[in-house]
Formats: structure tokens, C-alpha cells, sequence
């Protein structure tokens, strides 16, 4: 007869050797490996790839006037027309200028006569002293020549003042470009009457040479923008590329629109013009900005920034110094290279924890 012996498994056999071996030590299970976690990475990026990085505007010339006259009057005459180039000081237009040239006539005509009464007086102070010196005069009517001759160089003062003021009402007759540009509007013509009170305008001028940006910047990607900034545009429609650089901003946000207004030099604008409607991508930073990742990657205890990064098959820890620049996106300006692998959300990882990258 045969008997069917039982059968260990490897485990049992392997527990069995173990409690048999000698010197009776208790039997142990092995140790169990660890496993390596699974986690998103994602390069630094050099730009936002988001429609919140893209903000709207017009363009406009840096300088632009309506000129108007300095007094009512009569237009004589307009030396320019719409589309016409002018440097700086150039006549644009001419008023009626025959009150202002005898007022002026009237006005030399009272500085010559101020000046002849205070030679006189001068005179007579002078003939004065000499009679009081020999004490022939009083006191008193020593004092009144002297009066008299204080009293004729203030009225020569005031001629004088006369005289500037209708050369200066001559003068403003001429109206000159106050910057050098292109005329624009052309509004009122020879025989036209024109008031100081309502302001009536006479012509308009740009300096279209000298272009700038006035852009409404979405509030939340406001940090991310800095003076001297270089950011990339085109012209809506068309599509015509130029490059600006941020001028300044401003320090506070419409409460209607929730934008920031940012003001750009246009640096590049081969056949821009003014108010022509812009886009304009804050998505890539100046040179030394720095590079992109999504919020999720960043950890703060409140002092230090810092972010998790695979090297060797583990988890390492990188302080960084970041910048929000909407609630997906922070800018990392210092403390990683841009060819990271940056785990996205690394939750409770733990620096020195085996992980594995996801494929994509």
C-alpha cells in the first residue's frame, strides 16, 4: 500500500526551513521592496500658453495736439492740409492780426514815453540834491523828487510789461507745431471765426514717428509684468507682428473691467498707425525672465518656495524663487534649469521618494 505524502507550498517550505533552523531563532517574513510612485512631470516652459496672457489695445502716437487760437479772432489764412509732414516750429495757420499789431504800436508808443518821464525825474532829483545841499530846499520837497522818480520807473516797468504782452498777442497770432509731425484734421478755414471760449479747434497734429501701446491688462497676469519689459504684437486685423517695450503701468485696477492699463513704446512698426486695434502676447518674458509651470508644482511654507523634480528615479527638492502670474501659471525666476523634469502635483511626496514619470 502507498501513501500520498502532502504537498508544501513554497511559502510553507520556505517558513518550515526557516523554524528548523538551528539555534532556534523565531521564523521571519522577507523584507518587502519598495515601490517607486507614479507622478505627472512637465518641462519648464519659456512661455504661457493661455488666452489670459493676451491682452487688447489701440495704438496712438506718443505726442498728438489739437491746436486751437490764443484769442477770438478771424482765420487769415491755413498753410496746411490733411496727410501734410511739418517739423517743429512750422506755421500752421495765421489769424487776423491788425488789432494785435496796434496794440503793439500803441504799447512801444507807451514805453518810449515812460522812459522819457523818468529821465526827467531823474533829472530833477539830480538838481534837487544840489539845491539841498546848499540848503535852499526843504526836507519835504526833497522827498517828492525822490518819490517822482520811483514813481517814473514803475510806470516804465509797466510799459515794458505792456510792451511783452502785445508782442507775445503778435506773436500768438502765428500758430506753430509745438512737436514735429503730420497734420491730421484740418478743421476751420480762411474768414472762419473762431473763439477762445468755447475752445474752437483749427488743426490737429500727431507725431507718428513716436508710437505707443495703451493696453487693459487682465488683473491676475498684472505681477508678471515689469518696466522695460519686451513683448510680441499684432495688428487686428491683419496680423501684421511688432515688438513694444513696456513703459510703464498703472498702479491701480478698473473696477469695471478688472484690467490694469500698461502703456508700451512701439519699438518695431513698419507701417503702424495710430488707432490701429492690437494684440499683445505677455505670454514669453524678457530675456532673464525666467520659465513657466503650472501652480500645482509650487510649495511654500510662507518664507520659502521650492518645487519637486526627478533626478535618479527619486523625488528632489528645489528651492526656487517664483512669481505668480495667474491662478495656473507661476514664473520661476531662479533655482531651476529649463530642462527639469518638474513633477506637477506632488501632494505629500517627501524629498528622496522613489517615483516614476508617467508616459505621456
Amino acid at each position: 500500500m502507498h501513501f500520498r505524502l502532502p504537498v508544501l507550498s513554497l511559502s510553507a517550505a520556505a517558513l518550515l526551513a526557516v523554524g528548523c533552523h538551528r539555534g532556534g531563532e523565531k521564523a521571519a517574513l522577507p523584507a518587502v521592496g519598495s515601490t517607486a510612485r507614479a507622478v505627472r512631470v512637465t518641462k519648464p516652459s519659456s512661455r504661457i500658453e493661455t488666452g489670459l496672457a493676451r491682452a487688447t489695445g489701440a495704438v496712438r502716437a506718443r505726442e498728438d495736439a489739437v491746436l486751437s487760437a490764443k484769442a477770438t479772432g478771424q482765420v487769415r489764412r491755413v498753410r496746411v492740409q490733411v496727410g501734410d509732414r511739418v517739423k517743429a516750429g512750422a506755421v500752421l495757420a495765421e489769424m487776423d492780426s491788425v488789432n494785435a499789431q496796434l496794440s503793439l504800436q500803441n504799447a512801444k508808443a507807451m514805453e518810449r514815453l515812460a522812459s522819457a518821464r523818468l529821465e526827467e525825474s531823474n533829472r530833477e532829483l539830480e538838481r534837487a540834491k544840489q539845491v539841498f545841499a546848499g540848503g535852499a530846499m526843504p526836507q519835504s520837497q526833497m522827498d517828492q523828487a525822490g518819490t517822482g522818480r520811483e514813481v517814473a520807473a514803475a510806470q516804465l516797468d509797466q510799459a515794458r510789461a505792456g510792451l511783452k504782452q502785445a508782442e507775445q498777442a503778435v506773436q500768438d497770432t502765428m500758430i506753430l507745431a509745438p512737436f514735429a509731425g503730420v497734420i491730421t484734421g484740418k478743421f476751420r478755414n480762411a474768414g472762419d471765426t473762431v473763439t477762445l471760449m468755447p475752445v474752437s479747434p483749427i488743426v490737429a497734429l500727431a507725431d507718428v514717428d513716436h508710437l505707443e501701446l495703451k493696453l487693459a491688462v487682465p488683473e491676475a497676469l498684472e505681477p508678471a509684468i515689469g518696466d522695460g519689459q519686451v513683448v510680441q504684437g499684432e495688428t487686428t486685423p491683419g496680423g501684421r507682428s511688432f515688438r513694444a517695450k513696456v513703459r510703464v503701468k498703472s498702479a491701480v485696477v478698473d473696477p469695471a473691467t478688472r484690467t490694469v492699463e500698461v502703456l508700451a513704446d512701439v519699438v518695431s512698426a513698419d507701417g503702424l498707425r495710430p488707432g490701429t486695434l492690437v494684440t499683445v502676447d505677455f505670454g514669453r518674458f524678457a530675456e532673464g525672465g525666467g520659465v513657466f509651470v503650472p501652480s500645482t508644482a509650487l510649495r511654500t511654507d510662507g518664507k520659502t518656495s521650492w518645487v519637486y523634480v526627478i533626478a535618479n528615479g527619486k523625488a528632489e527638492k528645489r528651492e526656487v524663487v517664483a512669481q505668480q502670474v495667474h491662478p495656473g501659471t507661476v514664473v520661476v525666476k531662479q533655482g531651476l534649469a529649463a530642462d527639469a523634469d518638474v513633477i506637477v502635483d506632488p501632494g505629500s511626496l517627501e524629498p528622496g521618494a522613489a517615483v516614476v514619470a508617467l508616459a505621456d
